[in-house]
């Protein structure tokens, strides 16, 4: 059973408000038709900060689309008096083909608010 893993270097921050990659999560998923990958997309102390509701999106796409579903987390508080951490984690299962398919993290604020990453996350494939 192969595993492919990619995993974050450094501190990471997005304030965009559309689908971005996140560096240093993507790798390519082998051809295997008949064969599934279950993709794990594991943030362990992502936080966010804003003034209305802070929060992040995070996604993963195959071959250049978007799979549902997408992990999110936001605030319980309008401005957080502490951006304390949100673990987050997605996990997809997706059919190979006869091709080889790019396989990337994605990620996107919430209502303006600045998302950061500064401890290792990582993208992660078993092939079963």
């Amino acid at each position: 059973m192969p595993i492919l893993f990619a995993e974050t270097a450094g501190s990471l921050s997005t304030s965009s408000g559309f689908w971005a990659p996140i560096p240093g999560l993507a790798f390519t998923l082998p051809a295997g038709q008949g064969k599934t990958a279950l993709l794990i997309l594991n943030l362990p102390n992502p936080y966010a900060t804003g003034n209305d509701f802070p929060g992040g999106e995070f996604a993963i796409s195959v071959n250049g689309s978007m799979l549902v579903p997408i992990a999110v987390f936001t605030y319980d508080s309008q401005t957080p008096q502490s951006t304390g951490r949100k673990p987050t984690t997605l996990v997809v299962k997706v059919p190979l083909h006869k091709f080889t398919q790019p396989v990337e993290a994605l990620w996107q604020n919430v209502r303006g608010s600045n998302v950061v990453i500064d401890t290792p996350s990582s993208l992660s494939a078993i092939i079963m």
